[in-house]
Parts: C-alpha cells; sequence; structure tokens
C-alpha cells in the first residue's frame, strides 16, 4: 500500500494532460515506445515541427497594351513603339459605299412613298370636289330651265299689262297712281317679275362662280401636290423625321451600320488632326478608299495623274485608258515621264517601256489620253488644264524604296524612257534603249 501511494504521490506536482495522462516533453518517443513502431515517424514529425511554412510568391502584375484615346495626351496616344507599332484597321470602303447607297436608296424610297401616299388622298381630296361641282353645276342647269321659265312668264305678264316699264335691261316699278288705281296689281306683276329675275341671276352667277372652282382645281391639286412634297422632304430633314425614319424595321440594321462608318470616319479625322495617323495608314486607308493597287504589269496608255503624298512616303499615281489607277514608288528620274503617255509590258520575260503611240506612228498626247478616258469633251478639257496646272508641282522629292523587285524593274524601264525623253544620259535621242542598268550590262566571260 505504501509503494502505491508512492507511486500516485510521485507524480502528484506533473500537469496532467487533457487524457489524463502526464505531459512529458517526449511525447512522441513513448506513443513510439509504447507501439514498437519504427523512429522514421518521429523524424517526419519532427521535421514538419521544424519546417517554416513558405510564402507564396507575389505574382507580377500583368502588362497590359495600352489602348489609344481621343486625348491629346501624346503619351497615352501612342504605343510604346511609336505611330510604326500602331495597329490600325483598313475599312472596307466597297462595302460601306454599298451600305451609304442602300441607306440613301431607302431614304429616297421611303420619300417617294410618303409623297405617293400623300398625292393619292390629295388627289382623292379634290375627285371627291371635282364631283362636287360637277353635281352642283348640273342640278344648277336644271334650276336655271325652271328658272328662266318662270322669269318669262312674269315678265310677259307684266310686259303685257305695263309695256312702258319693260325694256332690254329689265323690269322697272310701276307708278303711284299705276299701282293706285290697279288696286296693287301692278305691283304685284312688277314684284313677281322682279324675283324670278333675280333668282335667275342669283342661280347663274352660282354657276359661273362654280364652273371657275372646276376649272382651278387642276392648279390648285399640282399646288397641294408641291407644298406637300416640300413638306415631307423638310421633315425628312428634322430629327423627328429622321428617327420615325430610322425606327423602321427594315432600316435599322442599315442605319447601325451607317453610324459605326461615321463614328469610324470621325475618329480617324480626330486622329489625323492630332498627327498620331501613320503615314502607311494614310497610304493604305487612301488605298482602299480611292481603289488604287500597286503598279503590276502590263501598264497600256498610262500617264502620271499626280503625286500622291502621305506624310514623308510619296507615290507616283498612274493611271491607264482603262481609267485604273495605281501607285508607283516615286524617283524623281521619272518627272520628265508626267507629260507623256507610255506603255510598260514584258517581252519574252523581260520588262520593257515605250512611249504610245497612235495606229498612224504619231505621238499619243496626254490630252489624248484624257479624251479616251472621258467621252464628254468639256470635262476632258477641264481636268487636261487642271493636269497641265499641276506638271510642276511635288518634283525633285526624295526617292522612295521600291516595294519589291518587280517594281524595281519598272522604274528602272521608265527611268530608262525618261532619260530619253529628257535628252540627257550618255544616249543620244532616239538611240537609247529601255533596258535597265543591270540587265545593260555586259555579260563577263
Amino acid at each position: 500500500m505504501s509503494r502505491l501511494f508512492e507511486s500516485f504521490g510521485d507524480g502528484a506536482d506533473e500537469p496532467e494532460s487533457p487524457i489524463g495522462s502526464p505531459v512529458t516533453g517526449e511525447p512522441e518517443a513513448d506513443a513510439v515506445d509504447a507501439f514498437g513502431e519504427s523512429d522514421v515517424a518521429s523524424e517526419l514529425y519532427g521535421a514538419l515541427r521544424n519546417e517554416e511554412p513558405e510564402e507564396p510568391p507575389a505574382l507580377a502584375p500583368l502588362e497590359r497594351p495600352r489602348a489609344l484615346s481621343l486625348h491629346d495626351d501624346e503619351a497615352t496616344n501612342l504605343p510604346p513603339g511609336g505611330l510604326k507599332a500602331s495597329p490600325y484597321n483598313i475599312p472596307d470602303f466597297t462595302q460601306d459605299t454599298k451600305d451609304l447607297d442602300t441607306y440613301e436608296d431607302a431614304k429616297r424610297r421611303y420619300q417617294r412613298q410618303q409623297m405617293a401616299s400623300a398625292e393619292t388622298a390629295i388627289q382623292t381630296s379634290f375627285a371627291q370636289k371635282r364631283e362636287t361641282l360637277i353635281r352642283e353645276i348640273k342640278n344648277g342647269r336644271t334650276f336655271e330651265d325652271e328658272r328662266r321659265a318662270t322669269a318669262m312668264v312674269t315678265t310677259r305678264q307684266y310686259a303685257s299689262a305695263y309695256p312702258i316699264h319693260v325694256d332690254k335691261k329689265g323690269v322697272n316699278p310701276p307708278t303711284f297712281w299705276e299701282n293706285l288705281f290697279s288696286f296693287g296689281r301692278a305691283g304685284k306683276l312688277y314684284r313677281a317679275a322682279f324675283v324670278a329675275a333675280e333668282a335667275l341671276t342669283e342661280l347663274r352667277a352660282a354657276m359661273r362662280k362654280r364652273e371657275e372652282q372646276l376649272g382651278a382645281l387642276d392648279e390648285q391639286m399640282k399646288r397641294a401636290i408641291y407644298l406637300k412634297e416640300e413638306s415631307i422632304k423638310k421633315a425628312m430633314e428634322t430629327e423627328a423625321g429622321l428617327n420615325e425614319f430610322h425606327e423602321r424595321p427594315e432600316i435599322k440594321p442599315v442605319f447601325k451600320r451607317i453610324e459605326n462608318i461615321k463614328k469610324e470616319r470621325a475618329d480617324y479625322a480626330k486622329r489625323l488632326e492630332r498627327g498620331v495617323v501613320s503615314d502607311e495608314e494614310q497610304r493604305d486607308r487612301a488605298m482602299g478608299e480611292q481603289k488604287l493597287t500597286p503598279t503590276e504589269l502590263p501598264i497600256m496608255g498610262a500617264i502620271i495623274g499626280k503625286v500622291a503624298r502621305f506624310g514623308k512616303l510619296s507615290y507616283f499615281q498612274l493611271r491607264d485608258l482603262e481609267k485604273k489607277e495605281s501607285l508607283l514608288s516615286y524617283d524623281p528620274r521619272l518627272d520628265p515621264l508626267r507629260n507623256c503617255v507610255f506603255d510598260v509590258y514584258s517581252v519574252a520575260g523581260a520588262v520593257a517601256a515605250k512611249l504610245k503611240r497612235n495606229d498612224n506612228g504619231t505621238a499619243f498626247r496626254v490630252a489624248d489620253h484624257f479624251k479616251a478616258c472621258w467621252r464628254n469633251q468639256d470635262k476632258a478639257e477641264e481636268l487636261y488644264g487642271q493636269h497641265r496646272a499641276a506638271l510642276r508641282e511635288d518634283r525633285g522629292l526624295q526617292p522612295m524604296e521600291p516595294r519589291n523587285e518587280n517594281e524595281a524593274e519598272i522604274i528602272e524601264r521608265l527611268a530608262n524612257l525618261s532619260q530619253l525623253v529628257d535628252g540627257g544620259g550618255g544616249n543620244a535621242p532616239g538611240q537609247g534603249h529601255t533596258l535597265s542598268a543591270r540587265e545593260s550590262a555586259p555579260t563577263p566571260q
């Protein structure tokens, strides 16, 4: 018993664990010894206790592409790479033109429909007025016969009793004594004849008025139709009229496309005004809008219409006899050809250029080019005058790098032809050729 109490007393000062066992500094070792397990569990447990939790690395902020804005701040308007790195989309001007034409056609059809409906309503109204007037005139003629007979009878009765008071101007009233001696009979005859004559006169005046109104109906109807058409046109220019037109189911999708087109062009105009549009975008946009293409062979009956400039980029704008226009990289050596008509074509795999001539061998002039492209001679002469006035503009600019070997070959051929036209170079006039320097060089042996 004493040993039992001593065993209880030995651990009296030690703290107890929640399950009644004493808490010691090495619980893992006791547990392992009790179950007879190896020291692997203790090692893993100790490693987990001593291991400090690692904080996950902070995520680096994502770099988002800088968007272009419509403000005047250059730092926000330009991407990091400058204007050349600025992405741009060229609108489909062909589709935009179709959408604009569809919208305008729909607008004209809507106006014509409104005018046709208004004209039909006006014609119906005036037709009813015409029928009413015709019916009144017809009825008036019937009453005219009755009133004419009544007036003739009463006038004859009065004239037979008192002939001196009836003349061409009508009936005149009897005297006082005539009325007195006839016991009022003379006054009665006079009043009957006078009332009948006045009724006939009033009826004829009313009929003449109706006939005048009937004759004026056509002019009044034309005037009413014209005024209604003008009011419809003015209504289409107001906000309320346009909103009513745009709310039509068949117009809504077209109008949305038109709004997008106007918004895109307004944004481009603002960017162009601020100078944040690259030269390449100006060029590509002009090519899409004016249907310009890079110069390709063959080019028959072409002239240099003008020099198209897009910032620092310069191009010759060529036009052939089919009125197809293309861009050729600018080269000052080609300036003498601005008053010539030339052909550039391929012969046996080589590119050649020559001045265009008529069938009889005479020179094909620039004026002939305009007359061939525009059948209206007045228009052709006007455009030719403008072309002559612009011949000395945009000369001597910096040459452009050709976009590819084919274009470089075309430029070389035209440069050789330009030397013949200008009389310069080592070749005498009329004895040169249109081969480039590379092809005209002697073949090494």
